[in-house]
């Protein structure tokens, strides 16, 4: 691969002008800039960046830090324990761990975006998602299904992979609606262009997030700016410990279980979903701003800079 040596000196180029330029350095995804894994190269830099003063902080996103085994073993839900994906295995949580225990000794500051995530990051804080500009993602009037339109009730689903979303629980709970004669559509969207997003949400009459994780996705968000009712399955014990907006989050809280009944409560309460898209939006206003989430961010700059 003749590309390798290029990246690997424009790489090189990149950190000594970084190291000369910045005092901050954030990373996402529990990685960093001298860090490739199938190299066994494990966050090199760091040891360097605090021999030279610099701060670290770093955001990690979900099964960056998500234990399989673990996860598997203490809840009684969860993606881990249907996830079909060959790689993650109990090898794979040993290098997370390992991984995690580097950033532990070397960072200044951790931020998890999963509430979940916190049971293995000693320490770190909770962010909420700022993946979504409110500004973009508006209910305008194609957005807002009409409570008398005639035809079916569309209910939106987007897995990014179905096993960890726990898709077959949608299909399973639409399919017994249908049997009940409900008149519902399961519009199941895979692998499009993010482009595409909005105009299959505003298409919707709500939508069905993940159902195995216990907390929502920047699907979520998306849908809820668009005033659009969203089911998802929450889980209560990471909510009380470790977010202190969960009383306001504006999501019918679902499980696996009783999807088919949450969906059929919910296809038969007009009022309801108008609540919903009136209280998500303004949710998404004072919870996810990127701005206010920016300000936030900024602030653990200075706090740690002042240490």
């Amino acid at each position: 691969d003749h590309a390798m040596p290029v990246r690997v000196f424009r790489l090189g180029r990149f950190f000594l002008h970084a190291v000369r330029t910045y005092d901050v350095f954030h990373f996402n995804w529990g990685l960093s800039l001298l860090d490739h894994r199938a190299w066994h190269v494990h966050h090199w830099d760091f040891p360097l960046l605090k021999r030279l003063g610099k701060r670290i902080i770093i955001t990690f996103q979900g099964c960056d830090a998500r234990m399989k085994m673990l996860s598997r073993e203490r809840l009684s839900t969860s993606a881990c324990a249907e996830c079909d994906v060959a790689w993650c295995t109990p090898a794979m949580d040993a290098l997370r761990q390992k991984r995690i225990q580097k950033v532990c000794t070397y960072a200044d500051h951790v931020f998890a975006l999963n509430p979940d995530l916190m049971h293995y990051l000693p320490g770190a804080e909770f962010l909420p998602y700022a993946s979504v500009n409110p500004s973009e993602w508006t209910a305008g009037e194609t957005s807002v299904v009409p409570a008398d339109r005639k035809g079916p009730f569309r209910i939106l689903h987007m897995p990014t992979n179905r096993s960890i979303k726990g898709t077959k629980y949608v299909e399973q709970a639409c399919a017994q609606l249908r049997a009940e004669g409900l008149p519902v559509e399961l519009i199941l969207v895979e692998r499009v262009p993010h482009g595409q997003v909005k105009a299959l949400i505003a298409q919707a009459d709500v939508v069905v997030d993940q159902l195995l994780i216990g907390w929502y996705g920047a699907l979520t968000v998306e849908a809820l700016a668009m005033g659009k009712p969203v089911l998802c399955y929450l889980r209560d014990e990471d909510l009380k410990r470790f977010v202190s907006f969960h009383e306001r989050i504006p999501i019918v809280r679902t499980t696996k279980g009783t999807l088919a009944q949450d969906l059929r409560a919910l296809l038969q309460s007009p009022a309801r979903r108008q609540d919903l898209s009136r209280a998500g939006r303004q949710f998404v206003l004072d919870v996810h701003d990127p701005m206010k989430i920016a300000a936030k961010t900024v602030a653990a700059y200075h706090d740690i800079c002042a240490a």
